[in-house]
């Protein structure tokens, strides 16, 4: 049988795929989808799986003992073989690949599309920050990703500029909106604008492997002084199970506490009670921004700079101390209901409608 694979390893890939699978379900086509799951992310969620109704048809199995790149490419392509393997055991002839964004899972099964000559759908496409290293490796992997794909899914018409920029034709070029905004939407509104009144909370979260290889010691005395300067906020630090950042950071401060990783819906529920979050993630930019939550971004670029355009983020600096002023100053540009400078929350529709004008799946 015919079917699409759609493949994700992380949590942020499951979270914005999500609403793909839903839209295929909500059109009675889930069963011409197969459904991989890489396992790069061991640690992902069940209650995200049964929150999304995500059933996975395939699993692999990763034996790393480190976080080296190199062994987790190898070993994903190795894996990659063993699912064509699982495919023609099965009778299923894969038609397309559906993967998003810039994780090494992505990356690897753009090349296994490649290597099978199997059109690659690259959801979130032409995010740029025109430097190898920041962030690494992923700006390398989105630009490689690019070059393998037959239908580039833009967030919006910033991405899109930059894929003509680069030679794309525009006719595989399709502005659908984040689907990250779907999930917001969805989960988050209800219906309704977000009730932000009673917010104290100050969100952390750090990952990026060259702030936490060469970084991680200046941010932690950063946020521990800012916990300090502070004492009447809340400081709320998720913890990272690949670099074990509660080892780190001081247990003495009153008002920091590092939590482990939280559910979506427990994510949501946080956002409710923030008014600030500090970070490096590129998927917690489209959110916080989306929800109008001011944000310091502590990166030294972004390929989503659409959030500091809007006035809602901005980079970190040595001047920022006073976290109420930051929290002031980027509260002053929010506008009177969300931004959808990623999106309108309708991204899968527009998706799916593509892959079927490209007459992928009958």
């Amino acid at each position: 049988m015919n079917k699409l694979l759609l493949v994700f390893g992380t949590r942020p890939e499951l979270i914005k795929l999500a609403p793909i699978v839903q839209e295929f379900r909500k059109r009675g086509l889930r069963e011409r989808l197969f459904i991989v799951f890489t396992h790069q992310h061991p640690d992902i969620h069940i209650s995200d799986l049964d929150l999304f109704k995500i059933d996975i048809d395939y699993q692999f199995h990763l034996d790393r003992e480190n976080d080296s790149l190199t062994l987790l490419h190898g070993l994903l392509l190795i894996q990659f073989a063993h699912l064509k393997k699982h495919l023609k055991s099965k009778g299923v002839h894969a038609v397309a690949l559906i993967a998003q964004g810039d994780t090494c899972t992505t990356f690897s099964a753009s090349q296994f599309a490649f290597y099978e000559k199997i059109p690659l759908i690259h959801i979130e496409a032409g995010l740029r920050t025109g430097d190898y290293n920041e962030p690494f490796p992923e700006e390398y992997f989105r630009f490689s990703i690019s070059q393998i794909a037959s239908i580039h899914c833009a967030p919006n018409q910033n991405s899109q500029q930059q894929l003509i920029r680069e030679g794309y034709q525009e006719d595989s070029i399709y502005v659908t909106g984040n689907t990250a905004i779907d999930n917001l939407r969805m989960f988050a509104l209800g219906g309704g604008d977000v009730d932000f009144e009673k917010r104290n909370t100050v969100l952390v979260t750090l990952h990026r492997r060259e702030n936490v290889n060469g970084r991680l010691a200046m941010f932690i005395n950063r946020i521990t002084d800012y916990a300090k300067r502070h004492p009447h906020k809340k400081f709320l630090w998720i913890d990272n199970p690949g670099y074990k950042l509660k080892d780190k950071i001081p247990a003495n401060i009153s008002n920091l506490e590092v939590i482990p990783p939280l559910s979506y819906r427990e994510m949501i529920h946080l956002y409710k009670r923030t008014e600030l979050i500090i970070t490096d993630s590129g998927g917690i930019q489209e959110e916080s921004t989306f929800l109008q939550i001011p944000t310091l971004i502590f990166r030294q670029k972004t390929e989503r700079e659409e959030s500091i355009v809007q006035g809602i983020a901005k980079y970190w600096d040595q001047n920022d101390d006073d976290l109420e002023q930051v929290i002031r100053s980027l509260s002053a540009n929010k506008k009177s209901a969300q931004n959808y400078v990623f999106g309108d929350g309708f991204a899968a529709i527009r998706i799916v409608d593509a892959i079927l004008e490209k007459g992928l799946i009958q």
